[in-house]
């Protein structure tokens, strides 16, 4: 799913109706306790103390059919403590704070204790630019 502010984003810079903020120049993966919203809100994210940090995206596809996949697995910082039960990925243009972009489910809820390395598999991740109500 994408949100209100990144439709919004890309719609601006490529109709160049509204360009600024430009499209970010990187992107970064995090995880979520909880289902985030069209709106940018309900993000749960681990806490820093824990391990836990988002990771950069640079190991994405060219589009195809408007989908974009991860070309190599995309592995978290080993957790120093629980995470908790990790329900969502989430997508901002920083790698702390900033503007939630993108997020979506995970195919299956995962519990992160201490010393675990979440892991996201080659090609497990697709990203589309779409209406969040399509």
């Amino acid at each position: 799913m994408n949100t209100t502010y990144f439709l919004n984003l890309v719609s601006g810079n490529v109709f160049r109706t509204k360009t600024t903020p430009a499209l970010p120049s990187a992107y970064y993966l995090g995880l979520s306790r909880t289902a985030p919203t069209a709106d940018g809100t309900g993000v749960v994210e681990p806490a820093s103390s824990t391990g836990y940090a988002r990771v950069q995206l640079n190991v994405l596809s060219e589009p195809n059919g408007g989908v974009v996949t991860n070309t190599a697995s995309i592995d978290f910082p080993k957790s120093t403590s629980s995470w908790g039960t990790i329900t969502h990925f989430v997508i901002y243009d920083a790698a702390t704070g900033g503007n939630l972009l993108m997020y979506g489910q995970l195919s299956e809820q995962q519990q992160v204790g201490s010393a675990t390395i979440m892991t996201i598999e080659t090609n497990a991740l697709n990203l589309k630019v779409a209406n969040p109500s399509a």
